[in-house]
């Protein structure tokens, strides 16, 4: 089984399902013992696994997904429950409302989502060079299975853009799906099309460097991913 951290996420999700609270470690478990993750999935974790699983675990505390309950005397932060936007995350098996988007769009941009950052996660030149190419996939990808062609051009007040060969551009696609997904922003249209120039740019730099001495530095590619991630937003969820 290929382990990422959202599989880890939503098999902790499915662990504390039952409303019950437990300790990390009975969780994710410790040195040969193994914990209840490990029953639920019907592997053994290996120390890097257990060290992911670990990361998913406290991700999942971030986003309010699980909550410590603070009633042991010993460790109080470790004994957590799942909340009611885990229970809710655990329904739609999707860990925010950016996937929950990117889900009825196409149930695969979630699975390009999800790589993307476990590649990063992995540290090693080639994967991170992946992750940047993914990023610029999951644009890509999103805009084309989100706004296809035919829909963009019966969209109102559509015009055609001579530079281009279909007459279609990117910024018509984002625009589409900013009017049918979140609003009609200039601003954030704007931020879209940079955000978007960014992870193009940074996929071009990682491009040039697949056949060269220097390692790529896998907090460019993370910012590369936010990037991705934030022109998403911007074109697919309402601002609170």
């Amino acid at each position: 089984m290929s382990l990422t951290i959202r599989k880890l996420k939503l098999a902790i999700l499915e662990t504390l399902g039952s409303g019950d609270k437990i300790s990390k470690f009975n969780l994710i478990g410790r040195g040969t013992n193994p914990g209840n993750l490990e029953r639920y999935l019907g592997i053994t974790l290996k120390p890097e696994e257990r060290a992911l699983a670990d990361q998913a675990f406290g991700e999942l505390k971030t986003d309010g997904l699980i909550l410590a309950t603070y009633d042991d005397l010993i460790n109080p932060a470790d004994w957590v429950r799942i909340t009611n936007a885990g229970q809710n995350a655990l329904t739609r098996k999707c860990l925010d409302d950016l996937d929950h988007v990117l889900d009825q769009i196409s149930p695969t941009l979630v699975e390009l989502r999800a790589g993307a950052w476990s590649a990063v996660l992995s540290r090693q030149p080639d994967s991170l060079r992946q992750a940047a190419h993914s990023g610029r996939e999951l644009i890509d990808q999103t805009l084309k299975l989100g706004a296809p062609d035919d829909v963009v051009r019966e969209a109102e007040g559509f015009v055609p853009d001579r530079k281009s060969n279909s007459g279609i551009t990117r910024r018509h696609r984002l625009r589409y799906l900013m009017v049918k997904h979140a609003s009609q922003s200039d601003s954030q249209l704007k931020v879209a099309e940079k955000a978007c120039e960014l992870v193009e740019a940074a996929d071009d730099r990682l491009k040039g460097l697949a056949h060269s001495r220097p390692v790529p530095q896998a907090q460019h590619v993370e910012d590369s991913l936010h990037a991705a991630e934030i022109a998403l937003r911007s074109v697919l969820l309402r601002e609170e």
